[in-house]
């Protein structure tokens, strides 16, 4: 955590830590993935438009459109790997308990997204992410989950039946009732996927904009920025505990010179 304030404002604002440069990185390939896998899919799904040189049979446009789609997967599987692997380490703050709908996180992202409505009710500030945000993670990481099961069934019928992942996936299609019901299912949790997306990027200009919590610079460079006045502590228990009255500069500027002198 460091402190600071504008020129001639008179206030002082704490910067604080809130995620690595890695998951920074990882959440904006994540995001270009989603964004590719969106455009491609649509073209997969109805490839009512043409690109390229020649008939269609020597264009490969539906080849193109599938050889981008897998990458993307690829790309996205990787990061929501990567991503639940870094939830349990320190670069991250541990965050896993943030995701979870756990009954205390249901219950308070319920109480946000009424204050969120309304204007009324409980507000509060969070270190990291808020309840209401982390179960939005948590459907969002499930969709996703779900696009890549369906994906790998819808792949089936056209891959060698001689792998050793064939079997496995032709028996996992006859429990969701064949081809048909799990590309309804994919472009469903698609349609969803896209709903979750839409409503976390207003939610978190909506927080940027209103309350001055720079959510949108915290996913770039991995820092938030609290005006001390309007905090006296941070509701996550996971993350920094301040006292329940705002510092005063005093207290402010002797911590840091004690911390400037540890690290002399």
């Amino acid at each position: 955590m460091r402190e600071g304030s504008f020129p001639g404002s008179g206030e002082i604002y704490l910067v604080v830590r809130t995620r690595s440069i890695l998951a920074c990185l990882m959440h904006w390939v994540l995001f270009l993935s989603v964004v590719t896998l969106t455009i491609t899919g649509f073209y997969i799904a109805d490839p009512s438009y043409y690109f390229g040189r020649g008939e269609a049979y020597q264009a490969f446009a539906m080849a193109n459109m599938r050889l981008y789609h897998f990458i993307a997967a690829t790309f996205m599987i990787a990061c929501l790997l990567g991503r639940m692997y870094l939830a349990f380490t320190e670069s991250c703050n541990h965050d896993i308990k943030q995701f979870l709908p756990t009954p205390k996180n249901v219950w308070n992202a319920l109480k946000l997204g009424k204050f969120f409505l309304t204007l009324r009710g409980e507000s509060a500030h969070y270190r990291f992410i808020n309840p209401l945000g982390g179960i939005g993670v948590f459907m969002m990481a499930f969709l996703m989950l779900v696009q890549v099961i369906t994906g790998f069934l819808l792949f089936i019928p056209g891959a060698d039946p001689e792998v050793w992942w064939w079997a496995s996936g032709s028996a996992m299609e006859g429990l969701f009732g064949g081809q048909q019901n799990i590309r309804l299912i994919h472009h469903l949790s698609m349609y969803g996927l896209i709903f979750v997306v839409i409503i976390h990027v207003y939610m978190q200009i909506w927080k940027n904009s209103v309350f001055t919590e720079s959510d949108i610079s915290s996913i770039i460079a991995g820092y938030k920025i609290f005006p001390i006045s309007q905090i006296g502590h941070f509701a996550d228990y996971y993350g920094l505990h301040l006292a329940d009255r705002p510092p005063s500069r005093e207290e402010l500027e002797k911590k840091s010179t004690a911390m400037i002198e540890a690290k002399e």
